[in-house]
């Protein structure tokens, strides 16, 4: 049960009075806020083209903590664990211990990629032996009016414009 859970009351002073009690009983040195590389965290953001807002709701935090992150670079274990959980990377890489991995400029696969392209390819040739089958209708009918007209000319030359 986190924080917000056992921190429920009926009015903002009692639960912020409640959080105040549960923070200073329940910190300890390995749950103090962590620091972490701000910079990273907004790079890593931006670059999947989320804002603040979307990162705190996939990562299930307010959007005052992200804002606060970044800001602050400082974390407490389970932001630290949710906003590196959001953003596909390893906790420790928000330290800074490691290089950020490569961040994908897509969420499409290869195998996607692949089906994607088959589907193109397709109803490419689909509209190729439409164009195909179109044009021979209407060249064949074609035809068949300029023989008619070849023969209707043929029985009656007078009649005909040509």
């Amino acid at each position: 049960m986190n924080l917000a859970q056992r921190c429920r009351g009926p009015t903002r002073r009692i639960a912020a009075a409640c959080r105040l009690t549960y923070h200073r009983r329940a910190v300890t040195v390995d749950e103090e806020p962590m620091k972490i590389d701000a910079n990273r965290i907004r790079s890593l953001r931006e670059a999947r083209g989320w804002s603040q807002e979307h990162l705190a709701a996939v990562a299930g935090l307010s959007p005052r903590t992200v804002q606060r992150l970044e800001a602050e670079g400082k974390a407490a274990h389970e932001s630290r664990m949710a906003v590196a959980a959001a953003l596909g990377i390893e906790p420790t890489q928000l330290a800074g211990f490691q290089a950020a991995a490569p961040v994908p400029t897509s969420g499409i696969g290869a195998a996607d990629r692949i089906k994607i392209t088959l589907w193109i390819v397709s109803i490419v040739l689909a509209v190729i032996m439409f164009q195909g089958v179109a044009g021979y209708v209407l060249g064949k009918n074609a035809a068949k009016r300029d023989n008619r007209i070849d023969e209707a000319c043929k029985a009656a030359p007078a009649s005909c414009d040509r």
